[in-house]
Order: structure tokens, then C-alpha cells, then sequence
């Protein structure tokens, strides 16, 4: 789970600093497409190290960051990953079980929706606070524009990972969803109607297609 969580931050991150490196003149090499299968564990470690040092001099350059500073960076990052992680689990969490009173509709559970808007709540207030502790930590060692330029990459990464995110939901999991015009799978895709079912209802071929 965090080598999938870190590659994803990794692609993410390089997509979104691409092109404005691309306006300042330089140049990210794209990222190579996952595989359609997970690698063996040697090649994930090895992809996870090129990864990190690939965002490292993303995020070197972009900011402005000596390597001084990137070494401090590195550790402030490490320390509030773990709360940033946590927070975000129990938003998920939250948002959740509020989807579920929700597509209930039941009018008798106003007291466990108005429990669960205030858990949101605290946790957008624990998020700010983690926020202002890694803000003030990283005001020890970079300049108040290395630390703008610095949230702004977060925010882009944050954002595209939340898209990420909100798609794969509305997919769902293994449901099996495949995009408009693409081609169906051969074989399994198919089936003949039961008795009485009416050609083109329930996964049957259309009509004029082969029945096997």
C-alpha cells in the first residue's frame, strides 16, 4: 500500500510540475506507463528509488532548494506524512458512512449525520493545524517564497490525487467498467439469453451479432 501510494505521488507530482518546467525552460522526461501487472518486488524498490529522486530534483529546482535544504526538507516531510496519512483515512472514513445516511434517506438519523458533519469538521481543523506546524518548521530553513512555491506544488499534487481519487470511486472496485467505444473482451463477454428474455437485454449479444 505505501509503494502504490508513493508512486502514485510520484507520477502525480511530475505531471503536475511538467509543464511549468517546460515554461521555464527546462525539461521532464515523461514518466514511463505503469504496468498492467504489479512488478516483482526488486523492480518496485528500484522504481520507487528512481521515483524519489526524480521528485527530488523536480521539487529542488522548481523551488530553489540547495541541498541543505532539500536534506531538512526530506525529514519535515517524513514527520507529518504519518499525520497527513491518518487525517486523511479518517476523512475518507467520514465521508463514507455521510454517503450512506445520505442515499438513505432516513429522517430519523438526523443526530448521526449532524455527528458525522462534526467529525468533518474537526478534521479540516486538525488538517489546518498540521498545516501551520509544517509551515512553521519549514520557515526555519527556506524563504517565504521557497515555502509559496513549495505549497503551491503540494496543492497541484493534492488536487490531482483527490481527481484520481474521486474517478476511481465513481468506477468502484473490479466493477468491470470500460470506457465508451471500447471493444468488448472476447469470449466471457457474451452470453445467451435465458428463455424468454428479450434479444439485447442483460449482457445478449445485439442484434445481428453471433450467439456461438
Amino acid at each position: 500500500m505505501r509503494h502504490t501510494r508513493m508512486l502514485s505521488f510520484a507520477l502525480v507530482l511530475l505531471a503536475a510540475a511538467g509543464p511549468v518546467m517546460a515554461q521555464q525552460g527546462g525539461a521532464v522526461a515523461a514518466p514511463p506507463p505503469p504496468p498492467r501487472q504489479g512488478p516483482p518486488a526488486g523492480a518496485r524498490d528500484s522504481i520507487e528509488t528512481r521515483l524519489r529522486e526524480r521528485m527530488a530534483q523536480v521539487i529542488q529546482r522548481q523551488v530553489g532548494l540547495s541541498d541543505d535544504q532539500m536534506r531538512r526538507l526530506r525529514g519535515t516531510t517524513q514527520r507529518f506524512e504519518g499525520q497527513r496519512r491518518d487525517l486523511l483515512a479518517r476523512e475518507r472514513q467520514v465521508r463514507l458512512a455521510l454517503r450512506d445516511e445520505l442515499q438513505a434517506g432516513d429522517s430519523t438519523r438526523q443526530p448521526q449525520v449532524a455527528r458525522l458533519l462534526d467529525q468533518m469538521l474537526q478534521i479540516q481543523r486538525q488538517r489546518l493545524e498540521v498545516l501551520e506546524a509544517e509551515q512553521k518548521e519549514l520557515a526555519t530553513f527556506m524563504t517565504p517564497i521557497q515555502r509559496a512555491k513549495y505549497f503551491g506544488l503540494e496543492e497541484q499534487v493534492r488536487r490531482r490525487m483527490e481527481e484520481m481519487r474521486d474517478q476511481g470511486a465513481r468506477q468502484g472496485p473490479g466493477t468491470g467498467m470500460r470506457r465508451p467505444g471500447a471493444a468488448l473482451p472476447r469470449g466471457g463477454g457474451l452470453r445467451r439469453p435465458p428463455p424468454g428474455e428479450p434479444p439485447g437485454e442483460g449482457g445478449a449479444p445485439p442484434t445481428g451479432a453471433p450467439r456461438g
